[in-house]
């Protein structure tokens, strides 16, 4: 009766031993790459928040609202809102736990005119990390125009 030698067997072994393990770590890099994406969604859909919010209501105070009015003179060096005075999801200041650092720049300037302001913010996260510069899986940035009455 014919049958398998134990060295085949082993030989057998080894390589589906190793082919399974190649799978596996695809399985994790899938995992980290499935994340990276859901984070760039969730930041890019908050960033139309705070979007669609100011060109709704371009001039208005919007009481703790993250993005200020946009009828005021462009900032060359920005605002911060990093650490605990982050944004929280829904786009507001007042928050115990934020949700994501902002860096933003609002305004009108002498290029865009009086009925045009200039917004560029960038998001990152998590929370307490620095603004990272080589990591864009980490980071949303945005820069737009909106009209102003």
């Amino acid at each position: 009766m014919a049958a398998f030698s134990l060295v085949e067997v082993v030989v057998a072994l080894g390589i589906f031993s190793f082919a399974l393990v190649a799978i596996v770590g695809l399985f994790m890099v899938g995992i980290k790459t499935n994340k990276e994406s859901s984070d760039q969604i969730q930041a890019a859909n908050f960033g139309s928040l705070l979007i669609s919010s100011r060109r709704a209501l371009p001039t208005n105070v919007i009481a703790n609202f993250a993005l200020p009015p946009l009828n005021v003179a462009y900032s060359s060096t920005g605002t911060y809102l990093t650490n605990n005075l982050g944004v929280a999801a829904d786009g507001t200041t007042n928050v115990a736990t934020p949700a994501y650092n902002l860096f933003y720049q609002v305004g009108t300037n002498i290029i865009t005119g009086a009925h045009l302001a200039q917004v560029h913010f960038i998001l990152w996260w998590p929370v307490g990390a620095a603004l990272p510069t080589n990591n864009p899986g980490s980071r949303y940035e945005l820069t737009t125009q909106v009209a102003l009455p």
